[in-house]
């Protein structure tokens, strides 16, 4: 054999002799020889007796006594045996006791010794059996040695009569004498009847591993002690023979009793229980009888009649009266154990004139009767009439006997269970029973309810309560929900109704709390306080009820799986993977070591060394007990907590769970500012609600969104359109149909993809869109039917208004520049909504529309007050003007953004303009800011006045005529002309003067040639100041960069006339880096501060 194998071999044994073999099989091996002992045994009996020795103890004459022993075979061989008497001396005893072998001593016990049942056997019989033994058997006839044996270890097992003793061993006797021995009967050797004989079974047949048990009889027929000795013998040769003995007492008197045990059972105080003792005579002569009790249970028992006379050979009867008192514990003394409440009382018959009595024992088991009541008085409190008020009694038998009991005579208002009251106790048994209270009206209730025994003993319950009227009531108090999955929703309508409308109470109740006063008629009040860990909602939780009104109430039933339970498996499931995780990790280090084995040669003081390096990786600590992670520290969106959810969803195998809301009554209306303060509250005026909720398993689950049942949308921009999608499974073993409810049509929700039918594990996705046309939270619910059970989602969003606050209002003015430079200007906007705001920035100038609305008629050909058109003067070489960056982008709620606007035109002009429009999600205008610029080719300009010209300028460029001949040195610019408009109000207080200003400056440019200043002046003062105008300042110089205001201002003259308003002009030199020339238009017009205004 290679190293490592085993190799079977077959010993086969046929057995060719029925003895005991005991050898070894002998194996040789190049290591040496080694052997396989061998044992053979042969099937044997293996017999014993349970004991050697019956002792039957002190019987009467005429009795009959059996006791068994048992044989027993504890071996694999059977065999077959015979008992006998055993061969004895005859010298030790006076009485002799024969064996009954053969079939006919089998067949006459079987015949006066029924199995099972003791009976007495003729003692005539005797010589009759020894008549039947055939001669072949004489030989085992013996004599029984007579032994005295004083203790008695055997009570009587009989109580038949003896009165079918042999009359011809009672005949032979002589008359009973007084005072003298010689009345008994006296026998011959040979008429010394049997006494301890075997039963019905005297051999047979005892099969291997089995049992049999065999009868001895003990009749006594003369008086003194008798012994009898038994043997087995077996027809297997190597079986020893086995003896047993049996020993007995038997006692004569001139009477006895046939039943000298009288056992009364269990017997309950107060309670009477007879017997009849009766009495056999032996004698030849009538005898005188005294009948008497022991002094201590004189008063408790009672022999009717006291004294007799029985006649020969006949029977007397006796009236034995047993009436247990309560004082039977003290009065008693030794004849009672209190333990065990066993009574045993000796009786006596005294054979008058005669030495000579009849000892009788009298049992019994004394217990009480009484039904213990706890507690004794019962409180129910403040009920209302529209509830039922539940208290436990435990109700105790204090006997040991059983006991039927039942509550009699209940009132109307009272109702028992279980079973109406009615019932058995067993002994020492207690049973809670429920004593339930329900309030036909309002009013103290005092009364007592009546538990009878069945021997007629009446214990009484105190009960005391308050009935409660409240101001409101429920339509209905139990709300019982249909079967609803884990997740789903179910919905039940009731009612809180305020019938109060009248304080007369002779025409209907009025509410009250018992005997007080009776509620006011008003608006009442209620509150519903569910817990915090209840599955419940109850919509609207708080209301008020006018008088003859009621209020709506719905509630609903969402079962969850409790969070902490999902906690718990997410932490269990965690621990098993990181500890598969870890018999991976060491399989793999001891696979790796195993290599490193092999290949490599390890001395033995490295190898007594390996041990100590690798003993920590060799026993691994558990991952459990560090690296466990708390379930407080799962989140609810980890792949853990949602494997865990849905692990516990497929295995729920549903629960029922039962909860009692409380409803709180007040009387007077809610007010929001002022709260609960003026409300009259009493707290016995609580109504109740109770729900009865199954939770079961669900067909359809959700396996998106973390399992969540609820799809929020957030926050949506009004007017826009969100979409999501819902993945469900059926997670049942059979094809479901699914049904949808209707959402609102008119609402923001639709239902955009269904699903109709779901294979067993199969999954499909739902796609729910949201939008919003409010500015408000909006909530549905999405009801899922299958055949069994229902799905419900719940579905919300907020639409929301989109607002923005920006840094400029309508119009952002990017100033003058030169021709051909450029300047910025920065602008915020900040998003003060709740929502991330998309957003994208737009010029008109650059709109695709731009040709097609320039194809309308020219701005400037229709009034100011109709012009909308924003986009002006644009550059010749075809770029924007104007440009913006950012220009798309999002604003996240509460911050802002800024924004950069670019200035750069390419010719001078004083209308430039675009409109710039900051749109938010692709579709609605948030802001519209008008961009305004002038642009001019020297670094001066004046603006103010009415303007004279249109802003839309002429496509052909021409230059300047005043400029072609003019020297270089000195340019000069064509005259341009501003219009002032002077209006004077005539007011009969002090004039005031009419004013309108200029505004002049120079832009500041980085160009190197331009001049750091600019002067202006005016001419034509004296005609300016002799017209009623005043110019200031008249003349000056302009830095670069700044902007100067020139006031002009008008008085009308001593010589004015109004109906020739004069119109004067002035003219304005400005010398710079070029020479220009402003005409200036003054037109004025007086008017009446009197004049009516249409």
């Amino acid at each position: 054999m290679s190293p490592g194998m085993s190799c079977e071999v077959v010993v086969t044994f046929k057995p060719m002799i029925n003895e005991t073999l005991e050898g070894e099989v002998l194996f040789m091996a190049q290591t040496g020889s080694f052997a396989v002992p061998l044992k053979c045994t042969a099937k044997r009996c293996i017999l014993a007796l349970d004991k050697e020795l019956l002792d039957f103890g002190s019987h009467v004459v005429g009795e009959t006594i059996s006791q068994t022993i048992s044989l027993t075979n504890s071996g694999a061989l059977g065999t077959r045996f015979r008992v006998r008497m055993s061969a004895g001396d005859s010298h030790r005893g006076r009485a002799t006791a024969e064996s009954a072998p053969g079939r006919m001593v089998t067949q006459h016990l079987s015949d006066s010794v029924p199995e099972k049942e003791v009976s007495n056997s003729p003692v005539n019989s005797v010589a009759e059996m020894k008549e039947q033994i055939g001669p072949d058997y004489s030989e085992e006839v013996t004599y029984c040695a007579v032994q005295v044996e004083p203790q008695r270890t055997e009570t009587s097992l009989s109580r038949s009569s003896t009165g079918h003793l042999g009359q011809d061993i009672l005949n032979s006797r002589s008359d009973l004498d007084t005072g003298t021995a010689h009345d008994l009967v006296a026998f011959s050797p040979e008429e010394t009847p049997v006494e301890i004989m075997l039963g019905k079974v005297t051999e047979g047949e005892i099969e291997p591993f089995s049992s049999v048990k065999l009868q001895i009889l003990f009749v006594p027929a003369v008086p003194g002690d008798v012994r009898a000795e038994f043997v087995i013998v077996f027809d297997n040769s190597d079986c020893k023979p086995l003896c047993f003995s049996a020993i007995g007492v038997s006692m004569d008197m001139p009477v006895w009793v046939l039943n000298p045990n009288i056992d009364f059972k269990i017997c309950m105080y107060d309670r009477l229980y007879q017997d009849c003792i009766v009495i056999q005579s032996r004698a030849k002569a009538m005898l005188h009888l005294k009948f008497e009790v022991c002094k201590e249970l004189s008063k408790h028992m009672e022999l009717l009649p006291k004294t007799g006379y029985i006649q020969a050979q006949a029977s007397f009867s006796v009236q034995l009266k047993f009436l247990p008192r309560h004082s039977l514990p003290q009065d008693a003394g030794s004849y009672f154990n209190e333990e065990t409440r066993i009574l045993e009382v000796p009786v006596t018959i005294l054979i008058v004139n005669k030495a000579k009595k009849v000892n009788i024992t009298v049992h019994a088991i004394v217990t009480t009767s009484d039904l213990e009541i706890s507690p004794a008085q019962i409180n129910f409190g403040y009920c209302t009439i529209y509830e039922a008020v539940q208290a436990n009694v435990v109700l105790t038998n204090k006997s040991i006997l059983p006991q039927e009991f039942g509550f009699v005579g209940l009132p109307e208002f009272v109702e028992i269970q279980p079973n109406d009251g009615f019932g058995i106790l067993l002994p020492l048994e207690s049973l809670t029973l429920d004593i339930i209270f329900k309030a036909n009206k309002a009013k103290d209730y005092s009364f007592e309810l009546t538990c009878k025994s069945e021997i007629n003993r009446q214990f009484k319950l105190s009960c005391k309560a308050v009935g409660v009227h409240p101001p409101l009531e429920l339509s209905h108090s139990l709300v019982q929900f249909a079967a609803t999955a884990l997740n789903g929703v179910s919905t039940e309508t009731l009612y809180v109704m305020n019938p109060h409308v009248s304080v007369n109470h002779f025409t209907h109740t009025v509410p009250r709390i018992g005997n007080g006063e009776a509620a006011p008629v008003g608006p009442t009040s209620f509150e519903f306080c569910v817990p915090e860990d209840c599955p419940v909602t109850i919509t609207p939780s708080v209301g008020t009820v006018l008088p003859g009104k009621k209020s709506f109430i719905q509630v609903s039933f969402r079962p969850t799986l409790s969070d902490q339970l999902i906690r718990e498996e997410a932490v269990r499931r965690l621990c098993r993977a990181a500890a598969a995780g870890a018999e991976i990790q060491k399989k793999k280090k001891d696979e790796k070591r195993g290599g490193k084995k092999l290949s490599v040669f390890i001395t033995r003081q490295q190898s007594s060394r390996q041990p100590v390096r690798d003993g920590g990786s060799k026993y691994p600590s558990s991952p459990c007990s560090s690296e466990q992670p708390k379930s407080e520290e799962l989140r609810s969106d980890s792949k853990a907590y949602v494997a865990a959810q849905a692990f516990l969803m497929r295995t729920f195998s549903g629960r029922f769970e039962k909860y009692i809301i409380p409803c709180f009554v007040a009387s007077g209306q809610i007010n929001e500012k002022k709260g609960s303060e003026n409300l009259s509250y009493s707290p016995y005026n609580t109504l109740y609600l109770e729900l009865h909720c199954p939770a079961v398993a669900p067909s359809v689950v959700v396996t998106s969104n973390n399992g969540n049942n609820t799809v929020d949308f957030g926050d949506v921009a009004v007017g826009h359109r969100m979409m999501k999608r819902l993945t469900i499974q059926n997670i049942s073993p059979k094809k479901l149909e699914l049904g949808f409810s209707v959402l609102n049509p008119n609402g923001p929700f639709l239902l955009v993809r269904a699903v109709g039918m779901l294979e067993p594990g199969e999954n499909k996705p739902l796609i729910i869109s949201f939008c919003p046309n409010k500015n408000k939270w909006s909530f549905e619910m999405l009801d899922i039917w299958t055949a069994k059970t229902n799905l419900t989602l719940s579905i919300t969003g907020r639409g929301v208004t989109p607002s923005i606050v920006c840094s400029v209002e309508e119009v952002l003015d990017m100033g003058y520049v030169i021709a051909k430079e450029k300047v910025t200007s920065t602008f915020k906007i900040q998003n003060t909504c709740m929502l991330t705001l998309r957003y994208s920035i737009q010029l008109d100038s650059l709109s695709p529309a731009r040709d097609k609305d320039r194809q309308r008629l020219p701005s400037f050909i229709t009034s100011s007050l109709q012009r909308t058109e924003l986009v002006g003067t644009q550059n010749y070489n075809g770029l924007s003007v104007f440009s913006i960056f950012p220009t798309e982008g999002e604003i996240v709620a509460g911050k802002s953004q800024d924004f950069v606007v670019t200035f750069s035109p390419d010719h001078e002009s004083l209308y430039y303009s675009d409109c710039l429009k900051v749109i938010l999600f692709g579709k609605e205008v948030a802001r519209v800011i008008h961009l305004k610029g002038a642009a001019r080719d020297h670094p001066v300009f004046v603006e103010g006045g009415v303007p004279l010209d249109v802003p839309v300028e002429s496509l052909a460029v021409t230059p300047p005529l005043s400029s072609q001949g003019a020297p270089k040195e000195e340019l000069q610019e064509p005259v341009k002309f501003i219009l002032l408009d002077l209006e004077y109000t005539n007011a009969e207080s002090s004039p005031v003067p009419a004013v309108t200003e200029l505004r002049m400056g120079a832009i500041q440019t980085s160009r190197v040639a331009s001049k750091k200043h600019t002067e202006f002046a005016f001419h034509d003062l004296p005609l300016l100041h002799q017209k009623g105008f005043a110019v200031e300042p008249a003349q000056g110089t302009i830095e670069s960069g700044q902007v100067k205001r020139i006031r002009v201002s008008w008085v009308p003259p001593a010589d004015f006339c109004d109906d020739d308003p004069p119109l004067v002009t002035a003219l304005l030199a400005l010398k710079g880096d070029v020479k220009e020339s402003y005409q200036i238009l003054f037109m004025t017009k007086v008017v009446s501060a009197y004049a009516p205004t249409e």
